[in-house]
């Protein structure tokens, strides 16, 4: 025999939590003491949350707008619009979790514990009388009249009245990333734009990467797609032995990840020295081996960039045709070696896999969507939230962001469409 609800919200990560933590204060307020149910496929909720900003949570964003956001983004501008940083850190406050930002705008709890934000929405729910059901895998869901029938992996059954469907994507499997909100959403009419992972690694040679693994360098990276650029970030590169990380990298997985999905020849092009131009460089690297003849010309840059990355600039720069010396360098092979520096490039093989990525470009697109209420236009009763939506963010709290603004909308939809309907009757 199936369960029955008033609402059923599948997933138990920041826009689920949010949306039923919203959506109860809103029916509990109005007196209607109706069930809501919160299921989630993992042996407890938010873990995903627990990770974020190493462990920190790095919960939004004062610099909230659209140029930090791909996908769908003139979809969700009026939702980003609606929703600038100063409501979201309000809401939380309201909730009783104080934040601040630090100096790049990145704002978080105010004791810097992600802990903090889980516990804060939990004893919500446990106060709104919001069931949580964890080890609960949605595997099927079927509209059924004006309600819904959902099934789970263990047997279960559960009727609604509505769903609010905020399941996440395939990043983090590890933390329960699955991918099945997408599947759930397609059995309901929805299309699904071609998911893959973001705000994670690219690979490259890993003959290339082996002699540079572990080392780190600032400057400024390139995206090239068929030797244009598409797209340019500033920050610290992190050499692994598969290919290149950091922060600056992962703000450029997800436009990577669409142009090898188009067939584009992808690579990254680093500048180790953005602060000189070549002519300048060349000047300097001459100098150098002028100064000092007898260093082997593989060390030249040895006090200009980090000394590992700089031999391998200086090998691929000169090849087989180097000079053992750096005295029997001529200024053909300075500038050579200082084009190098300035446009030290890595053909990208792939982005790294779901393990490492920190979240899923791609999903529902946003047409199908209702951004004022996050109701989809093709199954009336069913919402919508967060990852599993076809926008997602750069590093820096946007996804997060997101994730409230979306279950803020969706749980005060969701929660006015049921009252709503109880009126009428």
């Amino acid at each position: 025999m199936a369960q029955q609800a008033d609402l059923i919200l599948l997933g138990g990560g920041a826009s689920g939590m949010m949306a039923a933590v919203t959506a109860g204060e809103i029916l509990r307020k109005a007196g209607y003491h109706g069930k809501i149910l919160l299921l989630e496929g993992a042996s407890k909720a938010g873990r995903k949350l627990l990770a974020t900003g190493n462990g920190r949570c790095n919960l939004s964003n004062l610099s909230i707008g659209e140029a930090f956001y791909r996908g769908d983004v003139e979809w969700a501008s009026p939702i980003l619009h609606q929703f600038p940083a100063g409501t979201v850190i309000r809401r939380f406050e309201k909730l009783g979790l104080l934040c601040r930002s630090d100096s790049e705008g990145w704002v978080y709890p105010y004791n810097l514990q992600s802990s903090a934000v889980l516990e804060i929405l939990r004893l919500h729910l446990a106060s709104l009388e919001t069931e949580i059901l964890c080890d609960c895998f949605v595997t099927n869901i079927l509209k059924q009249g004006d309600g819904f029938r959902i099934e789970a992996k263990d047997g279960r059954r559960f009727s609604a009245k509505r769903v609010i469907l905020a399941m996440g994507g395939k990043a983090a499997p590890k933390l329960g990333g699955t991918g099945s909100g997408s599947a759930l959403a397609a059995k309901l009419g929805h299309s699904v734009i071609q998911e893959h992972p973001a705000l994670t690694p690219l690979l490259s040679d890993p003959k290339r990467m082996r002699p540079l693994k572990g080392m780190r360098c600032r400057g400024t990276v390139s995206l090239l797609a068929d030797g244009k650029e598409a797209g340019k970030e500033e920050g610290e590169v992190q050499f692994t032995g598969e290919g290149l990380s950091g922060i600056c990298v992962f703000q450029l997985s997800g436009r990577c990840g669409e142009l090898l999905s188009e067939g584009k020849s992808v690579s990254l092009a680093l500048d180790l020295m953005p602060d000189r131009n070549t002519d300048a460089l060349t000047k300097q690297i001459a100098g150098q081996c002028r100064r000092f003849p007898d260093l082997p010309t593989a060390d030249v840059l040895c006090g200009f960039v980090n000394q590992r990355v700089g031999r391998e600039a200086v090998k691929a720069a000169l090849g087989k045709t180097m000079p053992k010396a750096a005295g029997d360098c001529s200024f053909e092979d300075c500038r050579r070696i200082a084009e190098t520096v300035k446009r030290f490039t890595f053909p990208v093989t792939g982005c790294a896999g779901w393990d490492s990525a920190q979240v899923t470009a791609g999903g529902v697109p946003g047409r199908e969507v209702d951004p004022q209420t996050m109701e989809s236009r093709l199954c009336p009763g069913l919402y919508l939230t967060g990852e599993l939506l076809n926008v997602d963010g750069l590093c820096g709290g946007y996804n997060l962001h997101w994730a409230w603004s979306t279950g803020i909308l969706a749980g005060t939809a969701c929660a006015n469409s049921i009252l709503g309907k109880e009126a009428s009757r």
